[in-house]
């Protein structure tokens, strides 16, 4: 049987069955990579006369392909491979020839974006190879020309693969002509991504072309080739350092010319003219490229359209013992406040206003939260990243993407300006792109003296914080060591702020992901927040800050401890599973009930705990260990009766248990029952006076006692009884 005879729904399936074998598992979003070598096998099917004698048939295609950065154009050159069958009925050959040809073509087109997992692709090829006909004694070869043209869609499954579909038309000159569809993928080379961007040391410079200067007759110091950069507003600070323009200064006369003082001012965003860094002297015909500085103000942040400022120059000099002036007017380009160019990722620092009032406002109402629920087993720093997030989610915070300057887009286009909202813009319109959030996020952990850090990869920028501790420590301290990034010894946390409503857990995972991914291409960047001020120092609006309505305590609280339990459960699910494992195993032996109830106690999970040792304290005899345990959760919630009673129960069990007997000191002494206090410590200093010694506030009373207690960070200790 012929392809020739084939019916559609079979020719369907094989295009099908291609299409299978070429798609990739994971779904990512596509690398942007210039060089790819793409696979296209196909159907051919002749029309005209050639369809009489020529049967459907098979080719292939090879190439390489050239992706243009700047346009959605690409060139290649392929391969191609195809062949097919003679119909015997037309050439009375038995059982039938067949007609081959291998040929190279050069070819060109263009790549559209739908949507960013569909593109529309057409394009055109031309070249020459060799047709081959075998059919007795009419075989043989001959040189042939072929061209043609395709049309088709491209589906990105992967961070290097995509899989297409092609519908074209191709000739080979003196043989036949047909039609081909084709199923393939298109694989993007490793290894040789496009350099990425180099920090530049200043703005983007837009030059505003200025030919030689304008000089009074006469004048031998001249100011050439005046060129200023676009000034951007939320970086006035780092203008005073680096410049905002240059020029040429030039003695175009017969003698030295010395005193130079060059001085420059924009009007109403600069207070006073400032004085130029330049040579005190020419010599006749000597010249000298300088930079221009301004000192400017934040008068500058009030810019919300671009607009144009004038520049006055200054000039002053002396010559054959002459004192000379003149001034020369020029005129600036401010871009709008909320502008930046991604040349340098480090410049997204300067956004991070931590000192504004509004940030100020949610970031420390988020952290009494913080202080005042407990927890304190779990990293601060973590818990505080963990309430921050949760209360963004709860005051309405979306994620949007920009379409009119996406992060995706624009941080491949180094000179592109794109539009950065500033933290308290961000809480006030309830919404923000990646770049936005991430600014956000930054902002109120760096309020509370959380470090942070921006981490960029292709297309998307994210934010990581510091837990403050070693990486020892953070594995000890955490089940997930590959989710930290160390840095200069310490663990961060990485944390993907689009996804903030998915909660801090999902956050967290979906930020190490990326990190691991890109990291080990490469690709991923690591810029701490406060390194990156010393560059782009944090610029906040001059303007009053808007009325910011942060969530009721009660609202804070409830979100966070529902996160908190649910990163608790994760950390602490191996523990517990071989808790229960053993509870079950020795026929709930109290030893291990009393451990798990332990477990959830120091994790903050009080009533999970509270559960557990009330289940031994009404035993009989009930389990001294659980008595102490629960007395100490009554002593945390500031009930030092009940606490009492029952570290008085557990005593009546166990009388030379130091442990017992320093619990019950400890609530005589917050009752203030000093004469109890001190023959109770007496008896601790004797049975354990290591013990003893660590809770040495017990000597003393009142007001000195708390603060004895308060230096040695007693106050809120207690020695979990784990028997």
């Amino acid at each position: 049987m012929t392809f020739r005879h084939a019916r559609p729904a079979r020719l369907t399936l094989l295009a099908a069955v291609i299409l299978c074998l070429c798609a990739p598992a994971a779904v990512v979003q596509e690398a942007n990579r210039p060089l790819a070598v793409s696979f296209w096998p196909g159907i051919n099917s002749p029309l005209g006369p050639a369809g009489q004698v020529v049967n459907t048939g098979l080719s292939a295609d090879l190439g390489l392909q050239y992706r243009f950065a700047a346009l959605p154009l690409f060139a290649g050159v392929d391969v191609s491979y195809s062949y097919a069958g003679l119909n015997p009925v037309y050439t009375g050959d038995e059982p039938g020839g067949s007609i081959s040809s291998v040929s190279a073509f050069a070819s060109a087109g263009a790549r559209f974006s739908l949507t960013r997992w569909l593109y529309l692709v057409a394009g055109a090829f031309a070249g020459a190879g060799r047709v081959a006909l075998d059919s007795g004694e009419a075989s043989g070869s001959q040189f042939a020309l072929g061209y043609g043209g395709s049309v088709g869609v491209d589906f990105p499954l992967g961070d290097l693969v995509s899989i297409g579909f092609r519908n074209g038309y191709l000739a080979h000159a003196n043989t036949y002509h047909g039609l081909r569809v084709s199923v393939g993928m298109v694989v993007s080379l490793p290894g040789i991504d496009r350099e990425p961007r180099e920090p530049r040391v200043r703005p983007t410079p837009l030059p505003l072309a200025d030919t030689a200067a304008e000089v009074p007759p006469g004048s031998e110091l001249a100011l050439e080739d005046i060129s200023f950069d676009t000034v951007f507003p939320v970086f006035y600070k780092y203008y005073d350092t680096n410049p905002v323009g240059r020029t040429v200064l030039r003695n175009r006369g017969s003698d030295a010319v010395s005193d130079i003082t060059i001085r420059l001012h924009v009007p109403r965003y600069m207070d006073m003219a400032r004085t130029q860094e330049i040579p005190a002297s020419l010599e006749a015909g000597q010249e000298s490229e300088i930079g221009l500085y301004a000192l400017l103000t934040d008068e500058v942040l009030r810019v919300t359209e671009g607009t144009k400022a004038a520049v006055s120059i200054s000039v002053e000099y002396r010559s054959g013992g002459s004192l000379h002036q003149y001034t020369l007017d020029r005129t600036l380009d401010i871009a709008d406040r909320n502008a930046m160019t991604w040349d340098d990722d480090r410049k997204a620092a300067s956004f991070v206003t931590a000192k504004d009032p509004a940030i100020l406002t949610m970031g420390r109402n988020v952290a009494s939260v913080v202080r005042g629920s407990g927890f304190e087993s779990i990293n601060l720093n973590v818990r505080t990243a963990i309430a921050m997030l949760e209360a963004l989610a709860a005051f309405g915070i979306q994620y949007v993407i920009d379409p009119t300057s996406p992060y995706a887009e624009l941080s491949g286009q180094p000179h592109a300006v794109d539009f950065l909202q500033f933290p308290r813009q961000t809480l006030e319109y309830r919404a923000g792109d990646c770049d936005d959030l991430s600014i956000l996020y930054a902002a109120l952990l760096e309020a509370v003296g959380v470090p942070t850090a921006f981490i960029t990869v292709p297309g998307h920028i994210f934010v990581a914080f510091s837990t403050g501790v070693s990486r020892t420590e953070a594995q000890q301290l955490f089940s997930r060591a590959d989710e930290f990034i160390v840095v200069d010894g310490v663990a961060w946390v990485p944390v993907e702020t689009t996804i903030l409503h998915e909660g801090f857990v999902q956050a967290w995972q979906s930020g190490a992901k990326q990190w691991r991914e890109h990291q080990a291409r490469g690709q991923a960047d690591f810029y701490p927040v406060a390194e990156a001020w010393q560059l782009y120092p944090a610029a906040g609006l001059p303007d009053s800050p808007p009325q910011i309505t942060v969530p009721p305590p009660a609202v804070l609280e409830g979100v966070y401890r529902s996160q908190l339990t649910r990163f608790i459960d994760r950390e602490i699910f191996p523990q517990v599973s071989r808790l229960r494992s053993q509870i079950a195993s020795s026929g709930n032996d109290p030893r291990y009930v009393n451990r798990l109830g332990v477990l959830y106690a120091r994790f903050g999970l009080a009533d999970r705990a509270r559960g557990e040792f009330e289940r031994l304290a009404a035993a009989r005899p009930p389990y001294a260990s659980a008595l102490v345990n629960l007395g100490h959760l009554h002593f945390l919630s500031k009930e030092v009766e009940a606490a009492l009673g029952y570290y008085e129960r557990a005593e009546t069990l166990q009388p030379e248990n130091p442990a017992v007997i320093l619990a019950v000191a400890r609530a005589h002494h917050e009752l203030e029952n000093y004469g109890l206090v001190s023959r109770t410590y007496a008896r601790l200093k004797e049975l354990d006076p290591e013990l003893a010694s660590q809770f040495a506030y017990l000597d003393f009373r009142g007001e000195e006692a708390r603060r004895a207690a308060q230096v040695s960070e007693m106050a809120t200790l207690v020695i979990w009884d784990e028997e």
